[in-house]
């Protein structure tokens, strides 16, 4: 009787590769849904530089003093000019020392040309009590991805960001 009525134990083949799409559908989302996270703290972060750079140069306006952001290759601060030399500084803290995420990197260039970050000096850019800035181009972007953004400076203090997805944000200082 037992070969009339065989008693099956198991999944099917159907029943397995359904359970495998599944997986692989719900492993997909998640691995999109952290690399589109990725590039919007890429993105929040380009932001958030132009905003503080904003605030320095009205600062410097403001107090009648020369500062300066001076970049790393994972870093940026602000420095001001006292005795004919560059002092970090760390008030108001918008201005402290900022490291950036280890999953970004920085490139500056000054009319075209590259600057280098590593080394004593870094890559000064100078925010003048004049109103002026040293006219620049800073790229952040996102390692192992093509994902970046370019924010500029003018000569006039104008900043403004280009990216992957085209945003355009510009701030006017003066």
């Amino acid at each position: 009787m037992s070969a009339m009525n065989p008693r099956h134990e198991g999944f099917t083949l159907i029943e397995l590769l359904v359970v495998l799409i599944l997986v692989g559908i719900m492993v997909s989302m998640v691995v999109l849904s952290i690399g589109g996270q990725r590039e919007k703290q890429l993105r929040n972060e380009i932001i958030r530089l132009q905003q503080v750079i904003r605030l320095a140069h009205e600062e410097a306006i403001l107090n009648r003093k020369e500062l300066a952001i001076r970049f790393r290759p994972s870093a940026y601060e602000f420095e001001t000019l006292e005795d004919d030399e560059w002092q970090s500084v760390s008030s108001p803290d918008f201005m402290r020392y900022r490291e950036i995420d280890e999953d970004f990197s920085l490139s500056l260039s000054q009319d075209g040309i590259p600057i280098p970050l590593q080394g004593e000096e870094g890559g000064r850019v100078l925010l003048a009590s004049s109103g002026e800035m040293t006219p620049f181009e800073l790229e952040l972007r996102l390692v192992d991805s093509d994902a970046h953004y370019r924010l500029t400076g003018s000569a006039y203090g104008e900043l403004s960001i280009e990216g992957v997805d085209d945003v355009q944000t510009e701030a006017r200082e003066g």
